[in-house]
């Protein structure tokens, strides 16, 4: 199982890093709710929710269709889709311009998204994570890591909860610092997520590229 965890690790990780921006959702939430830890893991709940039905669907179609074990090519073909993905986010991200006009835009959408009740928070999340289609496309990656194994169900769905776990860091990670300090988290959180606005393009850039270049060698190496 320890092999399984180290393969999945790397999938959960470029969908934590393809969507930065949730961070910055989940400080504005704990900055503007009244109820600010529970509002951020309802947030986080939601987009979890999506997650495990997504990995159980195409885990349930695998099994059924033999999808990962009828070819030995079909794995490397997912990193290959993965990789080109990515790559063609990053060049993408290269040729984009930033402006105060795209900048309030995005800000405008963080603030509306971060605003809703607590009984929108799950739904919040869902649709969060289905804008993030990027992270979902990636944690496909980690689904087939999981097929391809040949463990116990049990041992296949700790390995997965821990891709998972990864993957949504941007979701609870500001919640886990605001819990041990409020004070100190606000002003942090709020660096962070300046940072992350300011510097977003660049960030698509590296991640794009960098995760493009990985999964594309690890397609390749593969077939």
């Amino acid at each position: 199982m320890g092999a399984l965890i180290l393969n999945v690790l790397p999938y959960g990780l470029a969908a934590a890093l393809a969507a930065p921006i949730v961070a910055v959702v989940t400080a504005v939430i704990l900055a503007k709710s009244e109820r600010p830890l529970l509002s951020a893991w309802t947030f986080t709940a939601g987009a979890a929710a999506l997650d495990i039905a997504y990995a159980v669907g195409l885990l349930a179609l695998a099994n059924a269709s033999g999808g990962f074990e009828g070819s030995s090519n079909a794995g490397a073909i997912v990193d290959l889709v993965l990789g080109a993905i990515f790559l063609a986010l990053g060049i993408q991200a290269v040729f984009s311009h930033e402006s105060p006009e795209k900048d309030a835009s995005r800000r405008e959408r963080v603030d509306r998204a971060a605003s809703a009740g607590l009984k929108g928070m799950l739904i919040t999340g869902v649709v969060a994570q289905v804008i993030n289609i990027d992270a979902m496309a990636v944690f496909a990656g980690a689904i087939k890591e999981t097929a391809e194994a040949n463990l116990s169900s049990a041992e296949s769905a700790i390995a997965l909860l821990v891709a998972l776990a990864v993957m949504l860091i941007p979701y609870y990670g500001p919640a886990i610092a605001y819990a041990f300090s409020p004070e100190r988290a606000g002003s942090v959180l709020g660096e962070m997520s300046e940072w992350l606005l300011g510097h977003s393009r660049g960030l698509e850039i590296v991640v794009g590229v960098g995760f493009g270049a990985i999964f594309l060698a690890k397609g390749i190496a593969t077939i």
